[in-house]
């Protein structure tokens, strides 16, 4: 299983697996820490493939132009 979410410090969105503790944002450097009560969960999905292409739909919508 896997967690789309928005970093808190700078919006970026990203996927981590589930079972992760943290995961760094990509874009400011962020150590986030992947707890429901302290980061905004998106979406979760089974598969790495559907990750991947929730957050770039995610990041679409967001209007970004980085689709890393």
């Amino acid at each position: 299983m896997y967690l789309i979410f928005m970093c808190s410090r700078c919006g970026s969105i990203r996927y981590a697996k589930e079972d992760q503790k943290t995961a760094r944002c990509f874009e400011c450097g962020y150590q986030i820490p992947l707890d429901p009560a302290k980061v905004r969960i998106l979406a979760r999905v089974d598969k790495g493939r559907d990750a991947i292409s929730t957050v770039q739909e995610l990041k679409m919508r967001q209007g970004r132009k980085d689709l890393k």
